[in-house]
């Protein structure tokens, strides 16, 4: 298992964001949560605030003394812009790596074919570039698959493909990239077209933090308390 540069290659795919670390939200001090260490694990977040975004959240949490890592990016617009969240994870486990990176659509795609022509088709080409790397596949979870853009990127691959793990980092920072780039030109959308999307992102993000596999280890380590608060700092 190679180590990744994950954060600092997003770090540098979000300098057009100009990020600015956050000590609070929504009122409360998180200055607590970015670096937590247990027995079982270390893990670092940072959230970053910026224009047109309601937080950029960036985590590392190493576990069993780096035997897993975990690594995750989410970026949440604030609600009088119309453009897609954007979602990534980076894991590495013993026998393999997998991936997720996705914009994550706020319209309904069958109806709305101005947003999926403006924030999602973008993807088409990087989801062709890699699609057919041995492991690619199709996400597992029912309750994420619904969410989905058709150019999400999925894979489950075995470390013995070629510079796997530089190239599932390139697959993730070229998304980001390109998402900056729709983040720069989204101007804010009308009140009335935003309160169906705004709806939708609420439901998806609360459905991210209640199914989220990674509560589970969150509360064994940190207490229900703490982990519900990480998890909704993610979501």
């Amino acid at each position: 298992m190679k180590t990744i540069p994950y954060y600092e290659r997003i770090y540098e795919a979000l300098a057009p964001f100009d990020p600015q670390p956050m000590t609070t939200y929504n009122g409360e001090d998180i200055t607590e949560f970015k670096e937590i260490k247990t027995e079982m694990m270390t893990q670092y977040l940072r959230i970053f605030s910026a224009d047109k975004v309601d937080k950029i959240v960036s985590l590392t949490t190493e576990i069993l003394g780096g035997k897993i890592v975990v690594h995750g990016t989410t970026i949440v617009p604030t609600d009088e812009y119309p453009f897609p969240l954007f979602t990534s994870e980076l894991v590495q486990a013993v026998n393999h790596l997998s991936l997720r990176v996705d914009f994550i659509p706020l319209a309904d795609l069958a109806c709305d074919e101005d947003y999926m022509e403006k924030y999602i088709t973008p993807m088409e080409d990087l989801w062709k570039r890699h699609r057919d790397i041995e492991g690619a596949g199709i996400e597992r979870y029912v309750w994420q698959r619904v969410m989905l853009s058709p150019y999400y990127s999925y894979g489950k691959f075995k470390y013995s493909v070629d510079s796997i793990e530089e190239t599932s980092l390139e697959i993730t920072v070229d998304y980001l990239k390109l998402y900056a780039q729709l983040w720069a030109d989204v101007q804010k959308a009308d009140p009335d077209y935003m309160m169906a999307l705004n709806n939708r992102k609420k439901t998806m993000l609360n459905t991210m933090l209640e199914y989220d596999p990674g509560e589970g280890p969150l509360k064994q380590e940190l207490g229900a308390e703490k982990a519900k608060k990480i998890l909704a700092l993610l979501f």
